[in-house]
């Protein structure tokens, strides 16, 4: 076998999520092209719970590895389903959408908050004398889920906001 095989192969059973989740997908759409709706509660169902619990348990299982950034990531991945299940079933057809489509926004919900959090945690560290908080902050910000580069851009902009600060306290003669 090949290197170029190996490595094929080895991100196959690495990311073998992209894989079943494209042939979810694809399998739902063609299936509310091609049917004619004859069954409208069975295919909403079907296409619902396919797209909103059955990719995110997937993507939990695939990369269950990976720590808490995972269930944040999967309940972001079930806000999207619900949503998109949303697009493709018609609107004449949305029983069950109308009944569990305010699920969404609760986790949208449970997701600006957990980055908010983040948020806070960053300018707290930024706006702290001691400079020992600031790799702590950035191994949980990346524990979350949150890119290493968003945290670093986000740190140095609480940093600008604390010299902006601590130039006004010392214009104003508080520093």
């Amino acid at each position: 076998m090949s290197m170029t095989a190996s490595k094929i192969k080895s991100s196959f059973r690495a990311h073998w999520f992209v894989l079943a989740a494209f042939a979810i997908i694809a399998s739902d759409l063609s299936l509310a092209m091609l049917d004619s709706w004859s069954d409208p509660r069975l295919l909403e169902a079907g296409i619902l719970f396919d797209l909103s619990v059955v990719i995110p348990a997937l993507y939990l299982w695939c990369y269950r590895a990976r720590g808490k950034a995972v269930i944040i990531r999967a309940v972001a991945l079930s806000c999207l389903g619900i949503w998109v299940a949303g697009h493709i079933v018609p609107n004449e057809h949305h029983h069950v959408l109308s009944t569990v489509g305010f699920v969404r926004y609760i986790g949208l919900a449970v997701l600006v908050v957990v980055e908010l959090k983040l948020v806070a945690m960053i300018f707290r560290a930024a706006f702290r004398r001691d400079s020992e908080t600031a790799p702590t902050v950035l191994a949980a910000a990346k524990d979350a889920g949150m890119p290493e580069w968003a945290a670093r851009l986000m740190a140095w902009e609480a940093l600008l906001w604390r010299r902006a600060w601590d130039a006004v306290r010392r214009m104003v003669g508080r520093g």
